[in-house]
């Protein structure tokens, strides 16, 4: 069972979603998060783990999944996302549930 909860009873138009030991506050749901990024539910459950402050051991458990497959989840995430990090995800991820524009973007990097 999952530690990613929905809480009821926050005003109307914002959510409350417990994440390990933090609790995430937003006015976007997880859903608009997924079709946001084209993540599936898991591999949006485990970018909130992440940003939670979760080892991958207790990600893994927290999700009933094997540590293997939590890595599976992990790698199409941020491939979706285009990161390489763990930090990079969980902060796209918790950016655009805050209200942050999180857009996609072509940059030159300046060497």
């Amino acid at each position: 069972m999952t530690d990613l909860k929905r809480d009821t009873e926050q005003p109307a138009g914002t959510s409350f979603f417990r994440v390990g030991k933090f609790a995430l506050f937003s006015h976007r749901t997880c859903e608009q998060t997924r079709a946001h990024f084209g993540l599936s539910s898991r591999e949006t459950e485990l970018v909130l783990h992440i940003a939670g402050g979760l080892t991958k051991q207790e990600i893994a458990e927290q999700m009933g999944v094997s540590p293997a497959t939590a890595d599976t989840f992990r790698r199409r995430a941020y491939l979706k996302l285009g990161v390489n990090s763990a930090p990079a995800a969980a902060a796209i991820v918790s950016s655009y549930l805050a209200g942050t524009r999180v857009e996609s973007r072509e940059f030159e990097d300046i060497s």
